[in-house]
Protein backbone atom coordinates (compact mmCIF):
# COMPACT_ATOMS: atom_id res chain seq x y z
CA UNK A 1 0.00 0.00 0.00
CA UNK A 2 0.95 3.43 -0.37
CA UNK A 3 1.91 6.43 1.79
CA UNK A 4 -1.43 7.81 1.70
CA UNK A 5 -3.43 4.95 2.42
CA UNK A 6 -1.03 3.66 5.18
CA UNK A 7 -1.10 7.23 6.79
CA UNK A 8 -4.95 7.49 6.50
CA UNK A 9 -5.18 3.74 8.11
CA UNK A 10 -3.24 4.91 10.98
CA UNK A 11 -4.85 7.91 11.70
CA UNK A 12 -8.34 6.10 11.67
CA UNK A 13 -7.04 3.20 13.97
CA UNK A 14 -4.96 4.96 16.19
CA UNK A 15 -7.00 8.30 16.95
CA UNK A 16 -10.34 7.16 15.77
CA UNK A 17 -10.39 9.92 12.65
CA UNK A 18 -8.92 11.14 9.82
CA UNK A 19 -6.23 13.86 9.97
CA UNK A 20 -6.14 17.18 8.59
CA UNK A 21 -4.88 18.78 5.35
CA UNK A 22 -1.51 20.15 6.61
CA UNK A 23 -0.92 17.06 8.50
CA UNK A 24 -1.31 14.84 4.93
CA UNK A 25 1.29 17.41 2.99
CA UNK A 26 3.39 17.28 6.12
CA UNK A 27 3.69 13.24 6.11
CA UNK A 28 3.67 12.82 2.45
CA UNK A 29 6.61 15.11 1.91
CA UNK A 30 8.97 13.01 3.89
CA UNK A 31 11.94 11.15 2.30
CA UNK A 32 12.81 9.61 5.49
CA UNK A 33 12.72 5.48 5.23
CA UNK A 34 11.36 5.12 8.80
CA UNK A 35 8.50 7.70 8.31
CA UNK A 36 6.05 5.18 8.58
CA UNK A 37 6.91 3.58 12.09
CA UNK A 38 8.11 7.14 12.83
CA UNK A 39 4.17 8.02 12.17
CA UNK A 40 3.32 5.31 14.66
CA UNK A 41 5.58 6.18 17.55
CA UNK A 42 4.21 9.97 17.28
CA UNK A 43 0.35 8.77 17.60
CA UNK A 44 1.33 6.68 20.48
CA UNK A 45 3.62 8.54 22.05
CA UNK A 46 4.08 12.43 21.41
CA UNK A 47 1.73 14.37 23.86
CA UNK A 48 2.82 17.72 22.91
CA UNK A 49 0.20 20.70 21.87
CA UNK A 50 -1.28 21.43 19.83
CA UNK A 51 -1.55 17.97 18.53
CA UNK A 52 -1.85 15.89 21.05
CA UNK A 53 -1.63 12.49 19.48
CA UNK A 54 -1.08 10.17 22.07
CA UNK A 55 -3.84 12.07 24.18
CA UNK A 56 -6.53 11.74 21.10
CA UNK A 57 -5.49 8.08 20.56
CA UNK A 58 -5.84 7.24 24.09
CA UNK A 59 -9.08 8.40 23.62
CA UNK A 60 -10.35 6.54 20.87
CA UNK A 61 -8.93 3.37 22.48
CA UNK A 62 -11.23 4.36 25.76
CA UNK A 63 -13.92 4.42 23.13
CA UNK A 64 -12.87 0.99 21.32
CA UNK A 65 -12.26 -0.64 25.14
CA UNK A 66 -15.69 0.24 26.06
CA UNK A 67 -17.49 -0.94 23.10
CA UNK A 68 -15.68 -4.02 23.65
CA UNK A 69 -17.08 -4.45 27.12
CA UNK A 70 -20.48 -3.37 26.96
CA UNK A 71 -21.62 -3.03 23.32
CA UNK A 72 -22.93 -0.06 21.70
CA UNK A 73 -26.28 -1.54 20.86
CA UNK A 74 -26.97 -2.62 24.57
CA UNK A 75 -29.81 -0.87 26.86
CA UNK A 76 -26.90 0.43 29.02
CA UNK A 77 -24.40 1.41 26.39
CA UNK A 78 -25.11 5.20 26.95
CA UNK A 79 -24.53 5.23 30.71
CA UNK A 80 -21.25 3.61 29.95
CA UNK A 81 -20.04 6.41 27.82
CA UNK A 82 -18.91 7.78 31.92
CA UNK A 83 -16.14 4.72 31.96
CA UNK A 84 -14.39 6.76 28.67
CA UNK A 85 -12.84 8.95 31.00
CA UNK A 86 -11.00 6.50 33.56
CA UNK A 87 -10.34 4.30 30.60
CA UNK A 88 -8.35 7.22 28.56
CA UNK A 89 -6.48 7.92 31.44
CA UNK A 90 -5.11 4.15 31.93
CA UNK A 91 -4.34 4.21 28.37
CA UNK A 92 -2.42 7.97 27.94
CA UNK A 93 -0.35 6.51 30.95
CA UNK A 94 0.41 3.67 29.61
CA UNK A 95 -0.46 1.37 32.79
CA UNK A 96 0.20 -2.27 32.01
CA UNK A 97 -3.13 -4.22 31.28
CA UNK A 98 -2.96 -6.73 33.86
CA UNK A 99 -2.69 -3.98 36.49
CA UNK A 100 -5.84 -2.24 34.24
CA UNK A 101 -7.81 -5.76 34.28
CA UNK A 102 -7.11 -6.00 38.22
CA UNK A 103 -8.33 -2.90 39.09
CA UNK A 104 -11.80 -3.77 36.73
CA UNK A 105 -11.85 -7.65 38.56
CA UNK A 106 -11.17 -5.91 42.32
CA UNK A 107 -13.59 -2.65 41.34
CA UNK A 108 -15.94 -1.29 44.43
CA UNK A 109 -18.22 1.94 44.91
CA UNK A 110 -16.98 4.93 44.84
CA UNK A 111 -17.12 7.65 47.47
CA UNK A 112 -16.80 10.54 45.84
CA UNK A 113 -19.22 12.49 43.38
CA UNK A 114 -18.50 12.16 39.76
CA UNK A 115 -18.15 15.04 37.51
CA UNK A 116 -20.91 14.93 34.48
CA UNK A 117 -19.53 13.80 31.22
CA UNK A 118 -22.44 14.79 29.02
CA UNK A 119 -25.12 17.00 30.83
CA UNK A 120 -27.77 16.74 27.90
CA UNK A 121 -28.11 12.91 28.79
CA UNK A 122 -26.91 13.21 32.39
CA UNK A 123 -24.21 11.27 32.33
CA UNK A 124 -21.62 10.91 35.08
CA UNK A 125 -18.22 9.62 35.14
CA UNK A 126 -16.92 6.79 36.40
CA UNK A 127 -14.60 4.34 37.73
CA UNK A 128 -14.07 0.40 37.12
CA UNK A 129 -17.40 0.34 39.45
CA UNK A 130 -19.55 1.22 36.16
CA UNK A 131 -18.45 -1.77 34.38
CA UNK A 132 -20.46 -4.26 36.72
CA UNK A 133 -23.48 -1.98 36.97
CA UNK A 134 -23.89 -1.27 33.68
CA UNK A 135 -23.97 -4.86 32.54
CA UNK A 136 -26.73 -5.63 35.65
CA UNK A 137 -24.67 -5.48 38.74
CA UNK A 138 -25.32 -9.09 40.09
CA UNK A 139 -22.87 -11.65 40.40
CA UNK A 140 -23.95 -13.84 37.33
CA UNK A 141 -23.72 -10.79 35.29
CA UNK A 142 -20.39 -9.91 36.23
CA UNK A 143 -18.93 -13.88 35.93
CA UNK A 144 -20.42 -13.23 32.04
CA UNK A 145 -18.54 -10.87 31.63
CA UNK A 146 -14.85 -11.33 33.41
CA UNK A 147 -14.77 -14.42 31.72
CA UNK A 148 -15.56 -13.45 28.01
CA UNK A 149 -13.44 -9.65 27.97
CA UNK A 150 -10.67 -11.05 29.80
CA UNK A 151 -10.30 -15.24 29.23
CA UNK A 152 -12.13 -15.33 25.66
CA UNK A 153 -14.74 -17.34 27.08
CA UNK A 154 -18.79 -17.20 26.64
CA UNK A 155 -20.36 -18.84 30.30
CA UNK A 156 -23.87 -17.68 30.08
CA UNK A 157 -25.37 -20.33 28.12
CA UNK A 158 -24.05 -22.82 31.64
CA UNK A 159 -26.12 -20.59 33.84
CA UNK A 160 -28.84 -22.82 33.69
CA UNK A 161 -27.20 -25.97 32.60
CA UNK A 162 -24.46 -27.18 31.21
CA UNK A 163 -23.32 -25.46 28.48
CA UNK A 164 -24.48 -27.48 24.97
CA UNK A 165 -21.04 -26.74 22.56
CA UNK A 166 -18.70 -26.02 24.91
CA UNK A 167 -17.37 -28.90 28.04
CA UNK A 168 -18.25 -25.94 30.77
CA UNK A 169 -20.85 -27.39 33.32
CA UNK A 170 -23.48 -25.40 34.97
CA UNK A 171 -21.26 -26.12 38.13
CA UNK A 172 -18.35 -23.96 36.90
CA UNK A 173 -20.27 -20.97 35.78
CA UNK A 174 -21.37 -20.70 39.14
CA UNK A 175 -18.08 -21.36 40.75
CA UNK A 176 -16.89 -18.15 39.13
CA UNK A 177 -19.52 -16.21 39.91
CA UNK A 178 -19.55 -16.97 43.51
CA UNK A 179 -16.14 -14.29 43.57
CA UNK A 180 -18.49 -11.60 42.58
CA UNK A 181 -20.88 -12.70 45.84
CA UNK A 182 -20.65 -8.95 47.09
CA UNK A 183 -22.18 -7.14 43.92
CA UNK A 184 -25.59 -6.87 44.81
CA UNK A 185 -28.35 -4.41 43.41
CA UNK A 186 -25.95 -2.29 42.06
CA UNK A 187 -23.87 -2.17 44.92
CA UNK A 188 -20.28 -2.81 44.40
CA UNK A 189 -19.33 -4.49 47.55
CA UNK A 190 -16.28 -6.47 48.73
CA UNK A 191 -17.57 -9.79 50.49
CA UNK A 192 -15.46 -12.35 51.56
CA UNK A 193 -18.25 -15.16 51.31
CA UNK A 194 -17.09 -17.98 49.04
CA UNK A 195 -19.73 -19.65 48.68
CA UNK A 196 -23.13 -18.78 46.27
CA UNK A 197 -26.99 -19.81 45.90
CA UNK A 198 -28.40 -19.14 42.58
CA UNK A 199 -31.92 -17.46 43.02
CA UNK A 200 -34.42 -20.05 43.27
CA UNK A 201 -31.60 -22.39 43.29
CA UNK A 202 -30.69 -25.13 46.22
CA UNK A 203 -27.73 -25.88 45.79
CA UNK A 204 -24.16 -24.03 47.02
CA UNK A 205 -21.50 -23.46 44.64
CA UNK A 206 -18.13 -22.57 45.75
CA UNK A 207 -15.63 -19.74 44.18
CA UNK A 208 -13.70 -22.21 42.15
CA UNK A 209 -11.03 -20.94 39.22
CA UNK A 210 -12.73 -21.69 35.58
CA UNK A 211 -10.48 -25.36 34.85
CA UNK A 212 -9.99 -25.82 38.57
CA UNK A 213 -11.47 -28.52 40.90
CA UNK A 214 -10.68 -26.68 44.11
CA UNK A 215 -9.60 -23.03 45.34
CA UNK A 216 -7.51 -21.72 48.43
CA UNK A 217 -8.14 -18.51 48.88
CA UNK A 218 -5.68 -16.60 50.89
CA UNK A 219 -6.52 -15.04 54.47
CA UNK A 220 -5.30 -11.66 53.30
CA UNK A 221 -7.11 -11.42 50.37
CA UNK A 222 -11.25 -10.94 49.30
CA UNK A 223 -12.46 -13.49 46.54
CA UNK A 224 -12.12 -11.06 44.10
CA UNK A 225 -8.64 -10.07 44.26
CA UNK A 226 -7.32 -13.56 44.78
CA UNK A 227 -9.69 -13.94 41.31
CA UNK A 228 -7.79 -11.05 40.13
CA UNK A 229 -4.48 -12.72 40.41
CA UNK A 230 -4.99 -15.80 38.92
CA UNK A 231 -6.63 -13.82 35.89
CA UNK A 232 -3.59 -11.74 34.96
CA UNK A 233 -0.95 -14.67 35.63
CA UNK A 234 1.75 -15.12 33.18
CA UNK A 235 0.35 -18.99 33.62
CA UNK A 236 -3.32 -18.42 32.87
CA UNK A 237 -2.33 -18.46 28.79
CA UNK A 238 -5.87 -17.48 28.14
CA UNK A 239 -5.43 -13.18 29.42
CA UNK A 240 -2.75 -12.45 27.25
CA UNK A 241 -4.20 -14.71 24.24
CA UNK A 242 -7.56 -12.92 24.69
CA UNK A 243 -5.94 -9.18 24.62
CA UNK A 244 -3.55 -10.25 22.28
CA UNK A 245 -6.62 -11.55 19.69
CA UNK A 246 -8.97 -8.51 20.42
CA UNK A 247 -6.05 -5.88 19.84
CA UNK A 248 -5.11 -8.34 16.68
CA UNK A 249 -8.72 -7.84 15.42
CA UNK A 250 -9.42 -4.10 15.71
CA UNK A 251 -6.22 -3.51 13.73
CA UNK A 252 -5.92 -5.81 11.30
CA UNK A 253 -9.56 -6.38 10.64
CA UNK A 254 -10.00 -10.06 11.74
CA UNK A 255 -8.56 -12.70 14.64
CA UNK A 256 -6.35 -15.05 14.60
CA UNK A 257 -8.57 -17.74 15.99
CA UNK A 258 -11.88 -18.49 14.45
CA UNK A 259 -14.12 -16.59 17.42
CA UNK A 260 -12.54 -13.74 19.86
CA UNK A 261 -14.75 -14.90 22.72
CA UNK A 262 -14.57 -18.51 22.13
CA UNK A 263 -11.29 -19.01 22.92
CA UNK A 264 -11.54 -21.94 24.69
CA UNK A 265 -13.01 -24.17 21.69
CA UNK A 266 -10.06 -23.08 19.80
CA UNK A 267 -7.37 -26.04 18.79
CA UNK A 268 -3.92 -25.81 18.98
CA UNK A 269 -2.58 -25.28 16.12
CA UNK A 270 -5.39 -22.80 15.01
CA UNK A 271 -3.63 -21.04 18.20
CA UNK A 272 -0.11 -21.63 17.30
CA UNK A 273 0.46 -17.98 16.03
CA UNK A 274 -1.67 -16.30 18.76
CA UNK A 275 -0.05 -18.11 21.92
CA UNK A 276 3.53 -17.21 20.22
CA UNK A 277 2.22 -13.29 20.32
CA UNK A 278 1.32 -13.77 23.83
CA UNK A 279 4.20 -14.72 25.30
CA UNK A 280 5.61 -11.76 23.63
CA UNK A 281 3.31 -9.91 24.76
CA UNK A 282 3.62 -11.06 28.72
CA UNK A 283 7.89 -10.66 28.84
CA UNK A 284 7.23 -6.67 27.25
CA UNK A 285 5.08 -6.50 30.82
CA UNK A 286 1.54 -6.24 29.07
CA UNK A 287 2.63 -2.90 26.96
CA UNK A 288 -0.11 -2.12 25.00
CA UNK A 289 2.05 0.24 23.16
CA UNK A 290 4.39 -2.58 22.61
CA UNK A 291 2.11 -4.51 21.07
CA UNK A 292 -0.23 -1.74 18.77
CA UNK A 293 3.67 -0.57 17.53
CA UNK A 294 4.05 -3.84 16.71
CA UNK A 295 0.96 -4.83 14.40
CA UNK A 296 0.79 -1.44 12.43
CA UNK A 297 4.77 -1.57 11.42
CA UNK A 298 4.17 -5.54 10.42
CA UNK A 299 3.76 -6.43 6.64
CA UNK A 300 0.42 -7.45 7.14
CA UNK A 301 -0.80 -4.58 8.58
CA UNK A 302 0.73 -2.41 5.70
CA UNK A 303 -1.54 -4.45 2.47
CA UNK A 304 -3.66 -3.06 0.89
CA UNK A 305 -7.77 -3.95 1.79
CA UNK A 306 -9.52 -6.43 -0.57
CA UNK A 307 -13.19 -5.88 -1.57
CA UNK A 308 -14.63 -9.44 -2.36
CA UNK A 309 -17.90 -10.03 -3.93
CA UNK A 310 -18.41 -13.48 -1.42
CA UNK A 311 -18.85 -12.04 1.37
CA UNK A 312 -20.09 -15.06 3.26
CA UNK A 313 -16.86 -17.02 3.27
CA UNK A 314 -13.80 -16.30 4.96
CA UNK A 315 -11.09 -14.19 2.77
CA UNK A 316 -7.80 -16.04 2.15
CA UNK A 317 -5.29 -15.04 5.47
CA UNK A 318 -2.89 -13.08 3.12
CA UNK A 319 -5.27 -10.45 2.46
CA UNK A 320 -6.66 -7.63 4.50
CA UNK A 321 -10.38 -7.56 4.20
CA UNK A 322 -12.24 -4.28 4.80
CA UNK A 323 -13.37 -2.98 8.26
CA UNK A 324 -16.26 -0.82 8.81
CA UNK A 325 -15.97 2.48 11.08
CA UNK A 326 -17.48 2.88 14.08
CA UNK A 327 -20.25 5.22 14.76
CA UNK A 328 -17.48 7.17 16.38
CA UNK A 329 -14.79 7.08 14.02
CA UNK A 330 -17.80 8.09 11.16
CA UNK A 331 -18.71 11.41 13.05
CA UNK A 332 -15.13 13.00 14.02
CA UNK A 333 -13.75 11.90 10.74
CA UNK A 334 -16.95 13.90 9.39
CA UNK A 335 -16.51 16.79 12.29
CA UNK A 336 -12.86 16.84 10.99
CA UNK A 337 -13.16 16.70 6.81
CA UNK A 338 -16.05 19.36 7.15
CA UNK A 339 -14.68 21.63 9.56
CA UNK A 340 -17.16 21.61 12.05
CA UNK A 341 -17.56 23.85 15.29
CA UNK A 342 -16.22 22.38 18.28
CA UNK A 343 -17.11 24.95 20.71
CA UNK A 344 -20.61 24.77 22.25
CA UNK A 345 -20.93 29.01 21.50
CA UNK A 346 -20.51 28.07 17.65
CA UNK A 347 -23.37 25.60 17.73
CA UNK A 348 -20.91 22.34 18.04
CA UNK A 349 -23.25 19.29 16.68
CA UNK A 350 -21.16 17.98 19.89
CA UNK A 351 -23.95 19.71 22.22
CA UNK A 352 -26.94 20.70 19.87
CA UNK A 353 -27.78 16.88 19.85
CA UNK A 354 -26.67 16.00 16.59
CA UNK A 355 -23.66 14.09 17.54
CA UNK A 356 -26.05 12.29 19.48
CA UNK A 357 -28.42 11.73 16.83
CA UNK A 358 -25.78 10.05 14.57
CA UNK A 359 -24.11 8.25 17.15
CA UNK A 360 -27.27 6.52 17.93
CA UNK A 361 -28.44 5.55 14.60
CA UNK A 362 -25.19 4.25 13.35
CA UNK A 363 -25.41 2.05 16.72
CA UNK A 364 -28.89 0.62 15.59
CA UNK A 365 -26.70 -1.21 12.59
CA UNK A 366 -23.83 -1.92 14.58
CA UNK A 367 -22.67 -5.52 15.53
CA UNK A 368 -21.38 -6.75 18.47
CA UNK A 369 -18.22 -7.96 16.47
CA UNK A 370 -15.88 -5.09 15.05
CA UNK A 371 -15.67 -6.95 11.74
CA UNK A 372 -19.72 -6.67 10.96
CA UNK A 373 -22.01 -3.68 10.08
CA UNK A 374 -25.19 -4.28 9.02
CA UNK A 375 -26.10 -0.97 7.31
CA UNK A 376 -29.47 -0.09 6.26
CA UNK A 377 -31.51 2.70 4.79
CA UNK A 378 -32.27 4.85 8.01
CA UNK A 379 -28.19 5.38 8.11
CA UNK A 380 -27.84 5.85 4.75
CA UNK A 381 -30.36 8.45 4.59
CA UNK A 382 -29.19 10.03 7.71
CA UNK A 383 -25.53 10.53 5.95
CA UNK A 384 -26.99 11.37 2.92
CA UNK A 385 -29.71 13.67 3.91
CA UNK A 386 -29.61 14.28 7.37
CA UNK A 387 -29.28 18.15 8.58
CA UNK A 388 -25.90 17.70 10.06
CA UNK A 389 -24.03 16.62 6.62
CA UNK A 390 -26.75 18.82 4.79
CA UNK A 391 -25.55 22.02 5.81
CA UNK A 392 -21.91 21.04 6.35
CA UNK A 393 -21.81 20.32 2.71
CA UNK A 394 -23.72 23.35 1.63
CA UNK A 395 -21.25 25.72 -0.44
CA UNK A 396 -22.68 28.66 1.66
CA UNK A 397 -22.76 27.28 4.82
CA UNK A 398 -19.60 24.89 4.90
CA UNK A 399 -16.14 25.82 5.92
CA UNK A 400 -14.33 23.90 4.08
CA UNK A 401 -15.74 24.65 1.02
CA UNK A 402 -15.99 28.30 1.22
CA UNK A 403 -12.26 27.86 2.27
CA UNK A 404 -10.79 26.48 -0.91
CA UNK A 405 -13.13 28.39 -2.95
CA UNK A 406 -12.02 31.60 -1.48
CA UNK A 407 -9.09 30.86 -1.65
CA UNK A 408 -6.99 33.16 -4.80
CA UNK A 409 -4.32 31.79 -3.92
CA UNK A 410 -4.95 28.71 -5.26
CA UNK A 411 -5.71 27.32 -9.23
CA UNK A 412 -8.71 24.52 -9.84
CA UNK A 413 -5.46 22.13 -9.65
CA UNK A 414 -4.56 22.90 -6.21
CA UNK A 415 -8.54 23.54 -4.96
CA UNK A 416 -8.98 19.66 -6.22
CA UNK A 417 -5.71 18.67 -4.33
CA UNK A 418 -6.95 20.23 -1.08
CA UNK A 419 -10.47 18.82 -1.21
CA UNK A 420 -9.03 15.33 -1.97
CA UNK A 421 -6.22 15.98 1.60
CA UNK A 422 -9.26 17.07 3.13
CA UNK A 423 -11.34 13.91 3.00
CA UNK A 424 -9.83 11.09 1.32
CA UNK A 425 -6.24 12.07 2.98
CA UNK A 426 -4.53 11.73 -0.40
CA UNK A 427 -3.87 13.67 -3.13
CA UNK A 428 -6.28 13.20 -6.40
CA UNK A 429 -4.97 10.48 -8.87
CA UNK A 430 -3.95 11.28 -12.55
CA UNK A 431 -7.45 10.00 -13.67
CA UNK A 432 -9.45 13.16 -11.12
CA UNK A 433 -7.30 15.40 -13.04
CA UNK A 434 -8.06 14.52 -16.60
CA UNK A 435 -11.89 15.08 -15.74
CA UNK A 436 -11.43 18.00 -14.19
CA UNK A 437 -9.17 19.53 -17.13
CA UNK A 438 -11.39 17.75 -20.08
CA UNK A 439 -12.27 20.69 -22.28
CA UNK A 440 -16.02 20.58 -22.25
CA UNK A 441 -15.71 21.59 -18.48
CA UNK A 442 -13.41 24.11 -19.63
CA UNK A 443 -15.68 25.38 -22.15
CA UNK A 444 -19.42 25.12 -19.90
CA UNK A 445 -16.45 27.07 -17.27
CA UNK A 446 -17.29 24.64 -14.50
CA UNK A 447 -15.49 25.17 -11.34
CA UNK A 448 -14.21 22.10 -9.45
CA UNK A 449 -16.68 23.31 -6.48
CA UNK A 450 -18.99 24.63 -8.71
CA UNK A 451 -23.04 24.01 -7.37
CA UNK A 452 -24.29 25.32 -4.32
CA UNK A 453 -25.78 21.18 -3.64
CA UNK A 454 -22.26 19.40 -2.69
CA UNK A 455 -23.27 15.76 -2.94
CA UNK A 456 -23.09 14.26 0.75
CA UNK A 457 -21.01 11.77 2.99
CA UNK A 458 -17.67 14.22 1.42
CA UNK A 459 -17.56 13.34 -1.73
CA UNK A 460 -18.75 16.74 -3.39
CA UNK A 461 -20.20 18.25 -6.42
CA UNK A 462 -17.20 17.11 -8.76
CA UNK A 463 -17.87 13.84 -8.47
CA UNK A 464 -21.56 13.84 -9.56
CA UNK A 465 -20.42 16.31 -12.70
CA UNK A 466 -18.36 13.65 -14.12
CA UNK A 467 -21.82 12.25 -15.38
CA UNK A 468 -22.88 15.44 -17.21
CA UNK A 469 -21.48 15.29 -20.74
CA UNK A 470 -25.22 13.98 -22.05
CA UNK A 471 -26.24 17.65 -21.91
CA UNK A 472 -29.43 17.01 -20.99
CA UNK A 473 -31.71 19.89 -22.82
CA UNK A 474 -33.32 20.43 -19.49
CA UNK A 475 -30.78 22.92 -18.38
CA UNK A 476 -30.54 20.55 -15.13
CA UNK A 477 -26.98 18.57 -14.79
CA UNK A 478 -27.71 14.68 -14.39
CA UNK A 479 -26.95 13.50 -10.89
CA UNK A 480 -27.13 17.19 -9.63
CA UNK A 481 -29.53 18.37 -7.49
CA UNK A 482 -29.21 22.06 -8.57
CA UNK A 483 -30.90 24.23 -10.80
CA UNK A 484 -28.64 26.05 -13.44
CA UNK A 485 -28.95 29.60 -11.47
CA UNK A 486 -28.09 27.85 -8.53
CA UNK A 487 -24.98 26.59 -10.14
CA UNK A 488 -21.30 28.98 -9.31
CA UNK A 489 -19.90 29.92 -13.30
Amino acid sequence: MDDAAFLKRTHLDLTGAILSVSEARDYLEQTSLHRRGMLVDRLLNNGRRPEKYSERTAAHRATVWRRMMVPGNSPEALAAIGLEPWLKEQFATNVPYDELARKLITAKNETQAMPVVNTRFGITSGGPPLVFQTIGGKPETAASSVSRVFLGVRMECAECHNHPFASWKQQDFWGLAAFFNGIKGGVIGNSSTTTIRPENGAVDYTATFLGSSETKIPKDKTPREALADWVVSGENSQFAATVVNRVWQHLIGRRLTDAVDDLDTASPAERRVLDDLAKLFVEQQFDMRWLIAGICTSQLYQRECVARDDTTTEPPRRLRPITPLSPEQVFDSLEKALSLPVARADGSPRFNGRHAQLISRMNEAASNNPEEFRAGTPQTLLLMNGRLTKEATDLDQSRTLRGVLDALVLDTEAKLTTLYLATFSRPPRVKSFKVSNDPWFAEKRVDVVGCTSIRPRTRWCYRAMRRVRSKPSTGRRRGCRCSPADSRR
